[in-house]
């Protein structure tokens, strides 16, 4: 059985290399990748703020499929006067033969219009680097039927192993994301929400391994929404808690194929919610639990047969987080773990194993490079006014 799912995994990755049909990978906890999904998103909150995260799916499967991703973003209001940033994102398959490694920088412009809306326009430029290592694959003309593995493979690497087991190019990204607060009376936030829409892989580089063909990573579009809305109460513990709910869609095609019938390309739509307990004892850490689903589909379904699936409630899987906040007592330094698995409820299985996904993150809003200009105050972070 195990080889069977190797050369399963072996089928899939060559394919991936092979058709311009390929898809980035997907976090769980898109809330915390703000910058890895939109580059507007860089610096929008004041200070420095850094994301780590580790995502395994699928961990019953031979084939180890993992992405790690980094990212750290300031905001300056003197030398750059907006958000600058970098991230570096590393996806493996099959037991780390096949790697995709993306690096980049980025900036973000910060329009101010009123202390409770902002709006930010921000791009990234990556280089997007694919590596594979020949010599650890099997291939079907190495196995006999009754003694295994005894024969030596016919395949020749392209370019005849000469080296090129690496491909790379730069990509450039962009988006924009709009802020604002509603509140309660002039002194009590009752809601923080974010929209925005980022488009990446604009230059649409091109990842193929021979010289005669063409694989071009294919654009993708992406439109979000998160809210945190603040319900007062009474207790010991608390004073309040909070429902941040959350929607993502992405769609990942080649722009010629955009507007016609195809099978070519793919449609992801994520969404659910969490809900945050904050503490009034400072030795304690604000608890956050949530549930969120996944669907995924082509573009050849109708928006109706889509619609008829959500309705009847088939997703591919159903997500569940937990994790913790500390802040500090003046709710100027966060740091936040959370953890996520996704149950596969597709036809997949339960037998994969799930998804597994921890992200950490910190941020520190009093941060800033010195400057005799004063910062002009507009839509606060929520930790400093929206949670007291």
């Amino acid at each position: 059985m195990k080889k069977i799912y190797k050369l399963t995994l072996l089928i899939i990755s060559v394919h991936c290399f092979a058709t311009v049909f390929a898809q980035d990978p997907n976090f769980s906890q898109f809330y915390l990748k703000e910058m890895y999904y939109n580059p507007g998103f860089i610096g929008i909150n004041p200070g420095l703020r850094g994301t780590v995260t580790d995502r395994h799916l699928w961990t019953n499967v031979p084939g180890e499929w993992g992405t790690q991703s980094i990212s750290v973003d300031f905001f300056d209001q003197k030398f750059a006067q907006g958000g600058i940033g970098a991230i570096v994102t590393r996806n493996s398959q099959g037991n780390g033969n096949i790697n995709t490694f993306t690096g980049g920088i980025g900036y973000a412009k910060q329009l101010r219009f009123t202390p409770d809306f902002l709006m930010q326009l921000g791009g990234i430029v990556n280089y997007v680097q694919k590596s594979v290592d020949w010599s650890t694959f099997s291939f079907v003309d190495e196995f006999d039927p009754r003694f295994g593995r005894i024969y030596e493979t016919e395949f020749v690497p392209p370019f005849g192993g000469e080296g090129r087991d690496r491909v790379g190019a730069f990509d450039f990204s962009a988006g924009l994301v709009a802020r604002f607060n509603i509140r309660k009376n002039p002194v009590r936030y009752i809601a923080a929400n974010t929209v925005g829409i980022a488009f990446h892989h604009l230059s649409q580089p091109d990842i193929s391994w021979l010289d005669d063909e063409t694989a071009r990573l294919p654009m993708k579009v992406n439109i979000h929404a998160t809210s945190s809305l603040r319900f007062d109460r009474k207790g010991f513990y608390n004073k309040f808690f909070l429902i941040t709910p959350g929607v993502l869609y992405e769609n990942q095609t080649p722009t010629h194929l955009w507007f016609k019938g195809t099978e070519a390309g793919a449609q992801t739509l994520s969404f659910g919610l969490n809900a945050v307990i904050p503490s009034q004892l400072s030795f304690m850490s604000s608890l956050q639990a949530g549930l969120w689903v996944r669907k995924m589909y082509y573009k050849r379904e109708s928006l109706a047969d889509v619609a008829n699936s959500l309705r009847n409630k088939t997703f591919d899987s159903m997500i569940f987080t937990l994790g913790y906040m500390k802040a500090s007592r003046d709710n100027k330094r966060t740091y936040q773990i959370v953890y996520s698995y996704d149950m596969t409820i597709s036809q997949a299985g339960l037998g994969t194993g799930g998804s597994h996904e921890i992200t950490l993150n910190f941020e520190i809003h009093d941060l800033a490079l010195p400057s005799s200009k004063q910062h002009i105050g507009a839509v606060p972070h929520p930790n400093d006014r929206f949670m007291r």
